[in-house]
C-alpha cells in the first residue's frame, strides 16, 4: 500500500519536471535555430558570432560574449550581453493557436544590448573612418564634431582622448489592448560622453500592425539629450583651438551658425529659444524636449495644424538642466515646409485666428524668479532702489540681474532677503474678436 502511494507521488511531480525539461530543451534549440538562421540571412551586411545561449521559459533569451563586424570594416563591435524578454513562452503559445489566438508581435519586448565596446585607438580609428567613407560616403562629408548639429568622426574622437567607445542600449515597447494604449521607450549611451532617451505614449491603437494607423493619437512624447560638462568643454577646446578661438568663444561662434542655419530653414527663435540655445551650447548638460498635448493629437488634426498654432497644441515644453524655459515663441516662414505638410496654396487656405501679443510686467513671488531666467525684470530692494535688467542668474545667495549703462553691461547681485516685490516681464496672449 505504502509502496503504491509513493508511486502516485513520483508520477505527480515526476511528470511535470518532465514535461517542463522537455518545454525547456525544445525551446532552446527552437530560439538557437532561430538565431543562426537570422545569423546566416544578415551574412552579407556583418558578421556575427556569440559565445553562450541562455533561455528560460519565462520569455528570457540571453546571448554573452557577442561579436559584430559590419562588412567592409575590419574591427568588430563587442557586446557583453545581450538580453531579450518578452512573455512567457505558454501565453505566448497560446496567443499563436490557430483560430483561438491572434498571428502578430507580443504585447510587450524589451532588448537590452550591455557593454558594447568598439576599440579606436591607434591605427584603428583612420581604417574605421575610412570604411564608413566607403559604406556611407554622402554621411562621411558631414562627420565633423565642430560644425552645427555635425557627428565626430572616429579620428575626431580619437584626438579628444577616446580610445575606446564603451554604451549601452536599451529599447522597448508595451501594448495595452484593453485601453488601446502603446508605450515605446529608448535609452542609449556612450559612457562619460553623452546619453539619450525618448519615450512616447500613443493612444488609439487597437493592435500592433502598422497599416491601421490613421486613428493613432500622440498623448506624449518626451526627449532627453545629455552631454557631460566635461566632454563639452573639451569639444570647445578642441574646435576653439582649431580655429584659433578660445573654448567661449568657440561656444558662441556655434550657437550663431546653428541659429544661422535654424533661420535658412524658414524657423525663426524668439528670445527664450535663442536664449536656450545658447546656455546650452556654452553649458552643455540636459536638454530635455516634451510634447504633451493638451488633448491627444491624432494624425488629422496634426496634418491640419497651421504654423502658428504648433507650439501650443503640441503642448511644448522645453528645459536646460532641470531649468524650464518659459519663452517658447518662434515663427514658421511661410516657404518653410512642415515635416507633414507642405508649403503652398494649401496653406493659404487656412483661416489663421487672429492673434496678438502684448508684453506687459507681472508680480511674481521670489520662489518662482528661477523659471524666468533671461527675461527682463524689475525688483525692489528694502531701500526702495528699483533695479531693471535681465535676470541672469538665482542660484548660490543671490539673485543676478544684468544692466546696461553707457559703453557696456554689468551685473548686480542681490540678496533675497533684501529683496521687496519683484516684477517679470512677459507676453500676454489676446484674441481679437
Amino acid at each position: 500500500m505504502f509502496r503504491r502511494r509513493g508511486n502516485i507521488w513520483v508520477w505527480i511531480i515526476g511528470i511535470p519536471v518532465i514535461l517542463g525539461a522537455v518545454a525547456h530543451w525544445g525551446f532552446y534549440y527552437f530560439v538557437k535555430s532561430r538565431i543562426d538562421a537570422f545569423i546566416l540571412e544578415n551574412a552579407p551586411r556583418a558578421a556575427i558570432h556569440y559565445g553562450d545561449l541562455d533561455t528560460s521559459l519565462g520569455g528570457r533569451l540571453i546571448l554573452s560574449r557577442v561579436e559584430i563586424a559590419p562588412t567592409g570594416f575590419d574591427q568588430s563591435i563587442d557586446v557583453r550581453l545581450i538580453h531579450l524578454q518578452g512573455p512567457d513562452v505558454f501565453s505566448y503559445l497560446f496567443r499563436h493557436l490557430p483560430w483561438i489566438g491572434k498571428e502578430g508581435p507580443p504585447d510587450f519586448l524589451t532588448l537590452d544590448m550591455r557593454d558594447l565596446l568598439l576599440d579606436i585607438s591607434g591605427d584603428k580609428a583612420a581604417a574605421l573612418d575610412e570604411a564608413f567613407a566607403r559604406a556611407n560616403p554622402a554621411a562621411a562629408a558631414n562627420r565633423d564634431i565642430c560644425k552645427p548639429l555635425g557627428s565626430a568622426s572616429f579620428r575626431q574622437l580619437q584626438e579628444l582622448g577616446v580610445e575606446k567607445l564603451r554604451g549601452n542600449v536599451r529599447m522597448g515597447y508595451r501594448h495595452i489592448p484593453q485601453s488601446q494604449k502603446l508605450y515605446l521607450d529608448l535609452q542609449g549611451e556612450f559612457q562619460e560622453m553623452q546619453k539619450t532617451s525618448l519615450s512616447l505614449e500613443l493612444n488609439n491603437v487597437p493592435e500592433l500592425d502598422m497599416r491601421k494607423t490613421m486613428g493613432v493619437a500622440l498623448a506624449n512624447l518626451k526627449l532627453t539629450y545629455y552631454t557631460s560638462p566635461d566632454f563639452g568643454h573639451r569639444i570647445a577646446a578642441y574646435c576653439g583651438e582649431k580655429r584659433g578661438l578660445e573654448a567661449e568663444q568657440y561656444s558662441e561662434l556655434l550657437a550663431d551658425q546653428t541659429l544661422r542655419m535654424v533661420n535658412r530653414e524658414g524657423i525663426l527663435l524668439g528670445y527664450g529659444l535663442t536664449w536656450a540655445l545658447k546656455n546650452y551650447l556654452k553649458n552643455r548638460g540636459e536638454l530635455s524636449i516634451e510634447l504633451s498635448p493638451p488633448r491627444p493629437l491624432g494624425l488629422v488634426s496634426l496634418m491640419n495644424l497651421s504654423r502658428s498654432e504648433l507650439a501650443e497644441k503640441l503642448g511644448l515644453q522645453l528645459a536646460i538642466n532641470g531649468q524650464a524655459v518659459t519663452d517658447l515663441y518662434f515663427s514658421v516662414h511661410e516657404s518653410a515646409p512642415l515635416p507633414w505638410k507642405p508649403a503652398g496654396k494649401s496653406e493659404q487656405k487656412i483661416v489663421k485666428p487672429r492673434i496678438r501679443y502684448r508684453w506687459e510686467y507681472q508680480n511674481i513671488p521670489l520662489g518662482g524668479l528661477s523659471s524666468y531666467l533671461g527675461h527682463k525684470v524689475r525688483i525692489r530692494t528694502a531701500d526702495g532702489v528699483l533695479h531693471e535688467g535681465r535676470l541672469a542668474g538665482t542660484g548660490g545667495k543671490h539673485v543676478s540681474i544684468e544692466k546696461k549703462v553707457s559703453g557696456g553691461k554689468f551685473v548686480a547681485h542681490l540678496s533675497p532677503a533684501n529683496i521687496r516685490s519683484i516684477q517679470v516681464r512677459v507676453k500676454i496672449k489676446e484674441h481679437i474678436e
